[in-house]
């Protein structure tokens, strides 16, 4: 009971409106209804609050009550650093704290125990240390209102989330650290099982759709035994491990425990006991880029890509795709000629110059274009076509796969401390407002898009072919102006979405093949670095 005081205190704001209340197996529960008519219950705990004893261990089972739980207002994010205010996803700030598992549900209002709606679980992004299931941009609300339950969930982030260390290895039964923030997605995937059913949702028809880190969290939990019954449907946004069909990027857990050593004597700290007993947010602040995923035994016992080769992984209907000039690269932010020849000389070394030739740029006029192309075919591009091909040469369900080019139409005059609105192209996470309808929530803190009708029918089509996929592994709708069909490797036939909705042959996928006989990306040398 102690342990459920802060979202008890942080659950009694005023509401709209009540929302029925429900049993689950941890007692009664009761939500809101939200001013677009769907029903919410906000903050529910999944798991044990991860402090005290509890840091660095697997999710522990969420505590009982009595009495009815008012699931009224959204729990604090995990742990994080602040986010700079200028930026173009700058939503807000959030309360943060270490007790932060809990998830959130929402269902159109009314809906009964017996509807068995089709359930949409969104797993957030932010390279594994930011984000949080109660951002506005990642709220199920509008999505809901399709025909769906929707849950959006926290866990652990940054080194309270991913942190291996050979001590916390050797206290765990299977003598495996690192992924505490992937067991927590697998405990709120298992809460769900449990309990989606008294919210209307078929826990036999549990999609799991994540963007960014949380589209490479679905690779992991599909290639995971610990998760492999807990979903029936895969939607990844423009993340995955996969470099080509025979490698990932990942580390060994040798590797990791290394990394965890250093980071604890960077703390100072003598030992694993005075780890856990270092306030949180040090912890934060220490903390450097995460190298993910750590092949660590247990919720991650092998390579994903070797799970695939052997035919290991959850057979599951995947839609997937990317945005036209997402990138990981430092390539995509060259603006000359010599800048870009330099990045080519360092980034490729003595195959600089057949890179050149497949991505040929005469004039500083040409770079950005050039730049941008390859950046984004070496990293995104090629991770889901990857993963594509391997669903393809490797299972029986289908794979339905995606392009997004629809730029944002920023509001005049607005500016941002990481691009230029008036230069940029079609950005990473630029396609997630259109997927759930969250438009408005870029406009939360300042006003910096204008969305038109054209944006708003968009998004109309793209959540109608998500309801669709959710409800049968199938995206096809009669709201969809086209028919969206399997991908087949030989054709590579997708759903391009943009000004207009068409279908169109996998860009590029000549130069992306080109490179791969070059060697890049090399999957061999992508392991062990940071993604």
């Amino acid at each position: 009971m102690k342990r459920l005081a802060l979202a008890a205190l942080l659950s009694l704001a005023a509401t709209p409106a009540p929302a029925q209340t429900i049993h689950i197996a941890q007692g009664d529960i009761s939500g809101t209804t939200l001013d677009s008519g769907v029903a919410a219950w906000l903050g529910i705990p999944f798991a044990a609050p991860p402090v005290g004893d509890l840091r660095w261990r697997p999710p522990q089972p969420a505590g009982h009550w009595r009495g009815t739980y008012p699931a009224t207002r959204f729990a604090p994010s995990c742990m994080q650093p602040l986010r700079d205010h200028g930026i173009a996803y700058y939503v807000g700030d959030d309360p943060v704290a270490e007790d932060c598992l809990y998830l959130n549900v929402w269902a159109p209002n009314g809906i009964r125990a017996e509807a068995k709606l089709p359930v949409i679980v969104f797993i957030h992004g932010g390279s594994f240390v930011a984000g949080s299931a109660r951002k506005p941009l990642y709220q199920g609300d509008r999505l809901a209102a399709k025909g769906a339950i929707v849950v959006g969930i926290n866990y652990r982030l940054g080194a309270l989330g991913f942190l291996a260390h050979p001590a916390l290895s050797a206290e765990s039964a299977a003598h495996a650290s690192g992924h505490y923030g992937l067991l927590d997605q697998i405990a709120a995937l298992q809460w769900v099982h449990d309990n989606i059913a008294a919210f209307g949702g078929d826990p036999s028809r549990v999609t799991i759709m994540g963007q960014s880190a949380g589209a490479i969290s679905l690779a992991l939990l599909q290639t995971s035994p610990l998760a492999k019954s807990l979903f029936q449907r895969i939607v990844a946004l423009s993340g995955s491990p996969y470099m080509s069909v025979a490698g990932s990027r990942t580390q060994t857990l040798a590797s990791a425990e290394a990394a965890g050593t250093a980071f604890q004597q960077k703390l100072g700290a003598p030992d694993l006991v005075a780890l856990r007993r270092m306030p949180a947010d040090r912890i934060v602040a220490a903390q450097g880029p995460l190298a993910m995923p750590i092949v660590d035994g247990l919720a991650v016992p092998r390579d994903p890509a070797d799970v695939y080769a052997a035919r290991g992984q959850a057979d599951v209907p995947i839609l997937l795709g990317t945005v036209r000039d997402e990138a990981l690269s430092p390539l995509a932010g060259v603006s000359t000629l010599a800048a870009y020849r330099a990045a080519l000389d360092t980034s490729f070394g003595e195959r600089a110059g057949a890179v050149a030739t497949l991505y040929p740029a005469r004039s500083d006029g040409e770079v950005p274009a050039a730049a941008r192309a390859l950046a984004h075919d070496i990293g995104f591009s090629t991770m889901m076509r990857s993963w594509a091909r391997m669903q393809a040469l490797h299972g029986k369900a289908p794979v339905y796969a995606y392009w997004f080019d629809r730029r944002h139409p920023y509001s005049a005059g607005v500016r941002f401390s990481d691009l230029d609105p008036t230069t940029t192209g079609v950005n990473h996470t630029d396609d997630v407002p259109y997927w759930l309808g969250t438009f408005e929530s870029l406009n939360g803190p300042r006003r910096t898009r204008d969305w038109s009708v054209a944006d708003r029918e968009l998004g109309a089509q793209m959540q109608a072919a998500i309801i669709a996929f959710a409800a049968s592994g199938d995206p096809n709708s009669p709201a969809l102006a086209i028919s969206w069909p399997r991908y087949d490797p030989r054709t590579e036939r997708m759903a391009g979405f943009g000004d207009t909705v068409r279908l169109l042959t996998w860009p590029d996928r000549d130069r992306i093949d080109n490179l791969a006989a070059l060697g890049i990306p090399d999957p061999r040398t992508a392991k062990d670095k940071k993604q």
